[in-house]
């Protein structure tokens, strides 16, 4: 069962139907699942109304694309979902591009006949001063950049805006001397490690560093970066196991990229549930048991980290800071908290990197700029673990000394709650399941 949010619901009802087909600056976009090599992540039920509900929903927060993620591309039911997708699109105003993922299918050749058959629709996304449309990826693969330019230029007569996530290829440490070597065939950059902290088993915050580095490269030669937005990673499905510190990662990372002002951003993602870094629907048809067990979005919705990302949106697009980030009009206040529903300490078969968790609530609350008075409460086993004063734009923290049983965030005035989450789910000090994903909780 979909479960919507009233803030998305208000904004289905008001949708204005976008009519320019090229992408300018300032544009945001998720990147949206269609197939892995275990199982068909993203893959949704033609006539379903899924693939529909999808573009309406991204479309509502503000969001003006997916990136899909094509592995398989000679797959039937990769097909079909992005017939749906592009067949919707048409009708709306939403547009599409394609993200090849070279770490399923490494041969650019094998997704020629997809892009080919979609790349002139009035859906598909378009960029740059010569309104060319845009093909992604998800790594280069073992590809080099004369590889991409020779198959741009056969297929697609050299008239593609490139904008390929390469954060893993040779040179790009040194962002001035990749573009030395790439920037005949790439018109921009997309990164995608730099979502999060690195990997390891210490508590971590994330780094802009990189995303700086390479942002700066690529306007000295004449290109565009498109930075990524995310949470966590948690993955427990097909021979990995693994997490990857999220705490207060996204509304953390959504204050460096106001500040940062990329080119594009990328929501990572509207529906990776392998990896538990979604913002949308998870859809069954698609997922395996195993995936199903810690991402389903009955028992593990994400969906209200939606109107935080709606209100980042609507500050990056303006050229505000987080500061700046509002609350729809007539709203005091939006926000939600999420928690892990076991203690870091557990006594089960924890992930790989278990040891860089945080036994805390996190929360992420944007204020208006006229609201005065305000408190930050955050309840934890029926004891108060943090108090804090709220400042108008977004607030964010990671309260710690998280204790088994209910978990709550209250904003406070004048002693009263007038917007308070409450966990769906007690926090536990061990269970068999040993899933790290977050339970993630509106503020009403």
């Amino acid at each position: 069962m979909v479960k919507i949010s009233p803030y998305v619901a208000k904004a289905l009802a008001s949708i204005v139907l976008l009519t320019c087909h090229a992408a300018e600056a300032k544009s945001v976009y998720a990147h949206y699942m269609k197939s892995d090599d275990i199982s068909k992540i993203g893959t949704v039920t033609e006539g379903s109304g899924h693939a529909e509900l999808d573009i309406d929903q991204a479309q509502a927060l503000g969001i003006e694309a997916f990136a899909m993620n094509v592995g398989q591309p000679g797959q039937s039911w990769a097909q079909s979902t992005v017939k749906q997708l592009f067949d919707k699109a048409d009708q709306t105003g939403f547009k599409l591009f394609f993200s090849l993922d070279f770490y399923q299918t490494g041969d650019v050749n094998a997704y020629t006949e997809l892009v080919s058959n979609y790349i002139n629709r009035e859906s598909y996304l378009k960029a740059g001063p010569d309104n060319l449309p845009v093909i992604s990826t998800f790594s280069v693969g073992g590809l080099s950049p004369q590889d991409f330019q020779t198959w741009i230029q056969n297929n697609y007569n050299g008239k593609v805006y490139f904008l390929p996530n390469a954060d893993t290829s040779s040179g790009y440490d040194n962002p001035e001397t990749w573009f030395g070597q790439w920037g005949n065939v790439v018109d921009g950059v997309f990164g995608w490690e730099s979502a999060w902290p690195a990997p390891g088993q210490t508590p971590a915050n994330v780094s802009d560093a990189v995303d700086t580095a390479v942002q700066n490269a690529a306007h000295a030669a004449g290109k565009t970066y498109m930075a990524p937005l995310s949470s966590l990673q948690f993955k427990k499905c097909c021979g990995g196991s693994y997490y990857r510190i999220g705490e207060a990662n996204l509304p953390q990372r959504m204050s460096q990229l106001l500040a940062l002002n990329p080119d594009f951003v990328e929501v990572l993602t509207w529906n990776d549930a392998g990896e538990s870094h979604y913002i949308g629907n998870n859809w069954p048809e698609g997922l395996t048991e195993e995936i199903l067990a810690y991402s389903n979005t009955d028992v593990w919705p994400h969906y209200d980290w939606q109107p935080l990302i709606a209100s980042f949106i609507t500050a990056y697009k303006a050229g505000r800071d987080a500061s700046g980030m509002t609350p729809p009009a007539g709203s005091e206040a939006i926000g939600a908290m999420w928690y892990r529903p076991i203690l870091k300490d557990a006594s089960c078969q924890k992930p790989d990197n278990w040891q860089s968790a945080i036994d805390a609530v996190n929360y992420g609350i944007v204020v208006g700029a006229e609201a005065s008075g305000l408190t930050i409460r955050v309840t934890s086993g029926g004891e108060v673990i943090r108090e804090t004063t709220a400042q108008p734009g977004l607030n964010y923290g990671s309260a710690t000394g998280v204790k088994p049983g209910k978990q709550s965030v209250a904003l406070v005035k004048e002693g009263n709650s007038i917007l308070t989450a409450v966990s769906s789910v007690d926090v536990v000090e061990t269970n068999q399941d040993c899933f790290f994903n977050f339970h993630v909780v509106g503020l009403k």
